[in-house]
């Protein structure tokens, strides 16, 4: 039992830090790939070459980095506060198993990820992972070919209205 713990934290070498500057959750929002769930909104890019480190090793491939966010709409300092630590602990818990190397992600706190069971916020977070694994390429897809991601548009319905 041991042997088979320490083989599969052997294959899951996978660092996770901490997104710190403006900047780098700035890039992550102008990307527009993001899975919005009832306590959660999950963001996620591609790192590009420019935002790795200098030091630029193998392994920083394998590395994941997270942002927390949790707006006044939340609630007081202390709501706010509860909510990180909620949405760390669910990052801990999931995002080496269903992350991608190479990525970041920033998390956004609604105002129900302080109130919902922990168990649910595992399994938003854990569908906004598998949604964004799925989306991810149709996205970049779709932007090619000039589709639209939202509502179709009314003029191109093929009903008109008279």
């Amino acid at each position: 039992m041991v042997q088979s713990e320490a083989n599969a934290t052997q294959n899951e070498i996978v660092k996770i830090s901490m997104l710190r500057k403006r900047q780098d959750f700035l890039r992550i929002a102008s990307g527009r790939i993001k899975w919005v769930a009832g306590s959660m909104i999950v963001q996620m890019a591609n790192r590009s070459e420019n935002d790795k480190p200098e030091d630029n090793k193998p392994e920083d491939n394998a590395t994941i980095r997270v942002g927390y966010t949790a707006s006044k709409k939340v609630g007081n300092a202390v709501r706010r506060n509860r909510a990180k630590r909620r949405l760390r602990e669910v990052v801990r818990r999931v995002l080496k198993a269903g992350g991608k190397g190479g990525h970041d992600y920033v998390l956004i706190a609604r105002s129900s990820a302080v109130d919902i069971p922990f168990d649910q916020l595992i399994r938003d977070f854990s569908w906004c992972l598998k949604r964004l694994g799925q989306s991810n390429d149709k996205n970049k897809n779709a932007v090619h070919l000039g589709q639209s991601h939202g509502k179709p548009d009314p003029a191109s319905s093929g009903g008109v209205k008279r």
